[in-house]
């Protein structure tokens, strides 16, 4: 039996000029036009030259279904249906350059630690590799699942990085504020606030209207309730439940609703409504003389560990989960070793003799 062509990859070629990556295809070579130290510019005009000749197989056999076919029907099928489908487009660019050029078969342990390695050595986490590696593996899965072909994708993943639980003292929150304030960035003031009130992801945050929204969450100051999604907005594992507005966090929303007038956005700038606060963000939090370790998911963190703290019993732990929109595993999993009060029955209970009252 023949041997499978080989998919078209990089390789390095002496000319002139020295040596010059080029796009070996079978016997053709195609030129990069990039140096043997530009490796970024060569890969992606690898990608490129991919895209341009991507034609899908109908074999049936692993060995000669290129992961192209599988990361197209991933971006295809699934991506779209995402509600943040930028993520995984990302992630799918970082795959393509190392795995588009292999075939199904060739996702095994070897190539997952080769790959790994090489993520490692262009300066990403071994937890943004391991999240990469997933996707690679849902797509195989979905693929041939969807082509009914008995094959089930399995690699060796980097170890998980550990969790990042970074949370704000009332102290920290109250300089984070202020410095924003002074410096005039009354947004990144409004999205402190907001968020370790309510503990709403940064992302749903900047989104919220004064006004019922379909596409977004709003704000309803009338009955005190903060609605986190639109009506029409996708439901997905991150929750968003509508939730009851903290008595502390009211009066500031009336404050602001009356300054903004007829802007319909709660965090804007000049009235128009905001894509990114990274800048903002960054000059304020080091005006308050706080750590690079201080990301806007510290605020969810942060609710989460004010509230954990001050409940007693079960119910109020199945409430605070139900306010955050998680499980009440997660919530124990991750912030439950800052308060073991909920466990004082169960501390009880074995500590009392049999019979004892």
């Amino acid at each position: 039996m023949p041997r499978p062509r080989k998919a078209p990859r990089l390789a390095l070629r002496k000319d002139t000029s020295g040596k010059q990556w080029v796009i070996r295809d079978g016997t053709k070579y195609v030129r990069t036009g990039c140096a043997e130290s530009d490796f970024e510019g060569a890969e992606k005009r690898l990608q490129e030259y991919l895209t341009e000749k991507y034609q899908p197989t109908n074999s049936l056999d692993p060995r000669l279904i290129p992961i192209a076919d599988a990361l197209n029907f991933y971006a295809t099928h699934h991506i779209p249906r995402l509600a943040n489908p930028k993520n995984e487009a990302y992630i799918l660019s970082a795959l393509i350059p190392f795995w588009g050029t292999l075939c199904v078969a060739d996702v095994m342990d070897s190539n997952s630690k080769r790959y790994t390695t090489r993520r490692l050595e262009q300066g990403v986490k071994s937890g943004t590799a391991r999240r990469e590696l997933k996707l690679l593996q849902s797509a195989v899965n979905m693929y041939m699942k969807d082509r009914k072909i008995q094959f089930m994708c399995r690699m060796e993943m980097p170890a998980a990085g550990e969790s990042r639980l970074r949370w704000l003292t009332r102290s920290e929150a109250a300089a984070f504020i202020h410095a924003a304030r002074r410096r005039g960035n009354h947004h990144i003031a409004r999205m402190v606030l907001i968020g370790v009130y309510t503990g709403t992801r940064a992302t749903a945050i900047r989104s919220m209207r004064w006004c019922t929204s379909l596409d977004a969450g709003y704000f309803d100051l009338d009955h005190g309730v903060m609605y986190r999604k639109g009506s029409t907005e996708k439901t997905t594992t991150k929750r968003r439940p509508s939730i009851r507005i903290p008595s502390r966090l009211l009066p500031h929303l009336e404050r602001w609703q009356r300054l903004d007038g007829i802007c319909t956005h709660v965090i804007h700038w000049d009235g128009q409504p905001l894509t990114s606060t990274k800048r903002a963000w960054k000059n304020s939090r080091v005006d308050a003389g706080l750590g690079d370790d201080v990301i806007p998911h510290t605020l969810r963190h942060t609710a989460a560990s004010w509230g954990i703290q001050n409940v007693e019993t079960t119910q109020d732990l199945q409430s605070l989960a139900d306010f955050l929109g998680m499980s009440l595993k997660m919530l124990l999993e991750v912030y439950g070793h800052l308060n073991p009060a909920h466990q004082q029955a169960a501390s009880d209970a074995i500590s009392r003799r049999p019979g004892a009252l």
